[in-house]
């Protein structure tokens, strides 16, 4: 019983679920941190981790003849979550996440359920698209911070910039990341830009929508929306989008692609402080 409610957990992969969470809180803090509660607070880890956790268990339901082979310890393929297992467990969460969205405010369900969409059909289709697909996963990504905003009774208003720039970074990174799975999306049938343009194309193409969050990174402080601290840790994130866009450019192979997206997360994460210290 122990390790089947272990597998459970593990499909819900803790660590995204509660990422979501926090990029929530970000979002909460940097609209109205003075309306936030304990009771929106819990409201919102419920559908951040029920509706990222129930994303996280689609993934691997329809990704469990591929993980067989090249992840055969996931739950699913190593037996220890049936796939019909998982899938009502998915509905299940999924539920919960809802149901705390609409026990929000009506905004918030609006949102949530807009993204759940896209990232059910994400996993279900927009995967094998290459570049749509990336989009959706970005959609998905910058979803909380514009989620928080909504849970503190703020429209996007300041929040929408910086989830601009977390689009253009994401897409960039989803789009490197392709360079590192050309052999496993062939046998897939995923068009990625990799795949199918070859992977100096992908590089540069990451690279540019990273110079692109670079170059406009400054605005959120030119529209006094941030203070000056803001500027001071985004540059650091800056250094690293440059230094990455550097090295894929002069080096567009599948390994550097495997670095430099591993490093794109450290650059993201970055940037997500430069916008909750500029905002306190």
């Amino acid at each position: 019983m122990k390790l089947t409610a272990a597998a459970y957990v593990r499909l819900t992969r803790p660590p995204n679920s509660l990422m979501m969470f926090f990029a929530v809180v970000v979002g909460a803090v940097a609209s109205n941190i003075s309306s936030l509660s304990a009771d929106k607070l819990l409201l919102a880890l419920a559908t951040a981790y029920g509706l990222t956790g129930s994303s996280m268990i689609l993934n691997d339901y329809f990704d469990r003849e591929v993980d067989a082979v090249n992840n055969p310890s996931r739950p699913i393929p190593s037996g220890a979550v049936s796939p019909s297992s998982a899938l009502v467990f998915s509905f299940i969460t999924a539920g919960v996440g809802l149901t705390a969205a609409a026990l929000t405010n009506f905004p918030c369900l609006l949102l949530a359920t807009a993204s759940y969409i896209v990232a059910t059909a994400y996993n279900w289709r927009l995967k094998k698209t290459g570049l749509v697909g990336n989009m959706a996963v970005s959609f998905t990504v910058v979803a909380p911070f514009l989620y928080g905003s909504l849970i503190v009774g703020q429209t996007f208003g300041r929040v929408a910039w910086f989830a601009m720039l977390a689009f253009l970074a994401n897409t960039g990174r989803e789009v490197v990341k392709g360079m590192s799975d050309v052999a496993g999306d062939a046998k897939r049938d995923v068009r990625t830009v990799a795949r199918v343009y070859g992977l100096d194309k992908a590089a540069y193409l990451g690279s540019g929508l990273y110079m692109a969050a670079v170059a406009l990174s400054p605005l959120p402080y030119l529209l006094g929306l941030v203070n000056f601290a803001y500027m001071v840790v985004v540059a650091v994130a800056d250094a690293g989008f440059v230094y990455s866009s550097i090295k894929l450019v002069l080096k567009p192979t599948a390994e550097q692609g495997r670095r430099q997206k591993n490093l794109t997360l450290l650059w993201m994460f970055i940037a997500l402080i430069a916008f909750l210290t500029g905002s306190l």
